[in-house]
């Protein structure tokens, strides 16, 4: 909207003054500490006798440090001469008016209106006068209302241009500020209407729909690569286009180069994974013109889009509203409100089939290949939940609805939608992106328990829970899901009192059900995936546990030992239910291969291993599987205990004494999976006991935890006796 007349004048810039005058003494500020950092910490490093791989390591983390200190220092000189040449501009637009002002004022027949409109008022002047005096002011009015108009331009332009500027990285991964970025007005300006150009021209190329080669494709992709995180190109080339102009356009290019292959097929992939991110930007603006695309593209769900044939006696399948949209879904970030709006839509089409699921894929069973690449676009709802795992808050918010959730579930039993629901559902219950590394893992919230308790509750199901496993592909998320929620399943497993023992940050500890988490265990312990991701997790959090109430034994208003016993029962609990789950399978229906499963311990450990890289505080792994306790996160003295429990799973170390087999290697072996489960506990006790000197007798530390944790293996086959058959009972 642009700048009125009302508010240049009465604008109040020394909130804008303020921020000159913090930002002009940032820069000094950065480069004091990059000079200090260099000069003590970096080169201290170098004077000093310490060699080996750590040492360099530390010493290029180091150095790393000092680049971004300085490069802070050059980033935030640049924002300051942005905001000074920005500062500048409203001061002079301001001043300007006000000379006007004072200019009309003074003359006895011009007035100005409210709205900043100079006219001649010359109703005070003898009436045989009157007729000359309008037309003796006409050019002097016309001058005035032009200066007025150019001034209020000049103030909307460095508006606009200092927006975009503070908005946009030309590096194209995410939106804000850089050193590339425009450091004046001017500068901006010029950038903001390259950037208008640019969107112009693509609009134009997308007008050409199914006549684009691929050699224009690729140069739109590296148009839209270059303003990837510019808000007003990709606003503009949206709603330039038109909701359904932006349709039509990927029918008819779908259509064109349906069958490519080669490094076409590679580019246009590149394409349509660019557009996706382009547009998910897009969708974030809160524009008039951009929330009637985002309608317009909802009310088209349902609209039929078909691509003009060249061949005479050939009519494309085309597609509707929702097959199209959700193909250019598979990338980016789009807007949570959006993604709600635009899901309750698409689920009252899903769901409208009776038969609980069964017969949701004929809906979607017509239809234009739409994705370049393996899948069809065919069921939009594998795009729309690919866009909710990229938006961990819209999947929680989507996902909260127990009879959309139950739909999803059932329905990916009949179609191949499993693998997008199960990356969308981790991103609901996690908060975080799945495979995404972070910084910081959000406690769950009570919504979130919900969710999961919903989950756990479908798959408990004695009729036909399993096949959510088995069928839908969904184990390896559930056991990702397992392992993020590992506190509250143990809270539940392990009943009242608890609590102190069990530390958890989450908003729900208590939010699910003893019954259903063991079904819910059992069941998914059957698919190799899943089964060693739980075992992941719990070893994480039992890790963690261990070395949090070691290291701090006020965690606990007690004897250590006591809530020391209480993890280690907990670990035998949980790994007795997925050890029974294995040796029953073993008699009953098949089950993976041993190779399959240390396939799957490789992969899940890659996966957790790639993530806990980045590190969160010391000691609460950073993947979503283990719920970062209260005292990792604030205490400060975790060692990474936790992170050496990861690593002898992933190695596969071997069991003390004469057991050969690698540490739950053993599969159906009972016997020998519970005696890894007493090495692993024991393993991460004595870590915690040597990394932090406690006074903790190791004799009989690792008596206690043989204990417990065989006590917590044999309920574990009791518990399981009362709520699921089982083909070895």
């Amino acid at each position: 909207m642009a700048i009125t007349y009302q508010q240049l004048r009465t604008a109040d810039l020394s909130s804008l003054s303020d921020a000159v005058d913090a930002w002009r003494r940032l820069p000094g500020q950065f480069d004091t500490v990059a000079r200090s950092f260099g000069s003590t910490v970096t080169k201290g490093l170098r004077d000093s006798d310490w060699k080996g791989e750590t040492a360099t390591e530390a010493l290029e983390k180091f150095d790393l440090i000092e680049k971004q200190m300085k490069a802070a220092s050059d980033e935030a000189h640049d924002v300051h001469t942005l905001l000074r040449s920005a500062l500048e501009a409203f001061q002079s637009a301001k001043k300007q008016l006000m000379a006007i002002e004072k200019q009309v004022a003074e003359d006895k027949y011009l007035k100005i209106t409210p709205e900043g409109r100079v006219y001649c008022d010359i109703s005070a002047a003898p009436q045989d006068h009157q007729e000359s005096l309008s037309k003796g002011y006409f050019n002097a009015v016309q001058d005035y209302n032009k200066k007025v108009d150019s001034i209020l331009k000049d103030a909307d332009d460095a508006d606009l241009a200092l927006h975009h500027s503070l908005t946009s990285d030309p590096n194209g991964s995410a939106r804000g500020f850089n050193t590339e970025t425009a450091t004046t007005i001017k500068e901006a300006e010029q950038r903001r209407k390259e950037a208008l150009q640019d969107a112009k021209a693509m609009v134009e190329l997308a007008r050409k729909g199914g006549d684009l080669s691929v050699a224009q494709v690729r140069r739109m992709r590296g148009v839209f690569a270059m303003h990837e995180g510019d808000p007003l190109f990709n606003e503009k080339f949206a709603t330039s286009l038109g909701a359904k102009g932006t349709l039509q356009f990927w029918v008819d290019l779908s259509e064109a180069h349906a069958g490519a292959r080669g490094t076409d097929l590679k580019d246009l992939k590149g394409f349509q994974e660019q557009i996706s991110t382009n547009l998910a930007n897009a969708t974030h603006s809160d524009s008039r013109a951009m929330q009637q695309w985002k309608q317009d593209v909802i009310d088209s769900g349902n609209i039929s889009f078909k691509a003009d044939s060249k061949e005479p006696f050939y009519r494309p399948p085309g597609a509707v509203g929702f097959q199209v949209m959700s193909s250019l879904m598979g990338s980016g970030k789009y807007d949570t409100d959006f993604l709600s709006d635009y899901g309750k839509a698409l689920l009252k089409v899903d769901k409208a089939p009776a038969g609980e699921g069964k017969y949701t894929e004929e809906v979607w069973q017509r239809g234009a290949d739409l994705v370049f690449g393996k899948e069809t676009g065919r069921d939009p709802l594998n795009g729309y939940l690919d866009a909710l795992s990229h938006n961990p808050e819209a999947a929680t918010h989507s996902l909260s609805s127990k009879s959309d959730l139950t739909h999803l579930l059932e329905s990916s039993k009949y179609t191949e939608r499993g693998d997008s629901l199960g990356e969308a559902l981790e991103a609901a219950v996690t908060g975080v992106v799945p495979g995404e590394s972070v910084t910081e893992i959000p406690s769950h919230s009570a919504t979130q328990v919900q969710i999961v308790q919903n989950v756990v509750h479908a798959v408990a199901q004695p009729s036909g829970g399993e096949n959510l496993v088995s069928k839908a592909g969904l184990g390896e998320s559930f056991g990702h899901i397992a392992s993020a929620y590992m506190p509250e399943i143990s809270h539940a497993l392990a009943g009242p009192g608890a609590d102190a023992a069990l530390v958890t940050t989450s908003q729900a500890p208590k939010g699910l059900e003893r019954t259903d988490v063991t079904r819910f265990l059992y069941e998914v312990s059957r698919d190799p995936d899943g089964k060693a991701a739980i075992q992941y997790g719990e070893s994480i959090y039992t890790a963690s546990l261990l070395e949090a109430h070691v290291a701090d034994p006020a965690l606990y208003d007690g004897n250590t030992e006591n809530a020391i016993a209480t993890v280690a029962h907990n670990a035998g609990l949980i790994q007795g239910i997925v050890g029974h789950s294995t040796a029953d399978a073993g008699v009953g229906s098949a089950i993976g291969t041993e190779k399959e499963y240390n396939e799957a311990i490789k992969k899940q450990g890659d996966f957790i291993k790639t993530i806990v890289s980045t590190g969160i505080g010391v000691g609460a792994s950073s993947f979503p599987a283990a719920s970062p306790l209260v005292a990792a996160t604030a205490g400060g003295f975790f060692s990474g205990v936790s992170g050496m429990a990861i690593d002898r799973f992933y190695e596969g170390k071997q069991l003390d004494g004469a057991l050969d087999d690698s540490l739950y290697r053993t599969g159906r072996d009972l016997n020998r999976a519970q005696d890894s489960v007493v090495q692993q506990t024991q393993w991460s006790a004595l870590d915690a006991i040597a990394a932090h000197h406690s006074k903790l007798p190791v004799d009989s530390t690792r008596d206690l935890i043989r204990a417990e944790v065989n006590d917590g293996w044999n309920r574990s086959d009791n518990i399981l006796e009362d709520t699921h058959a089982r083909p070895s009972a």
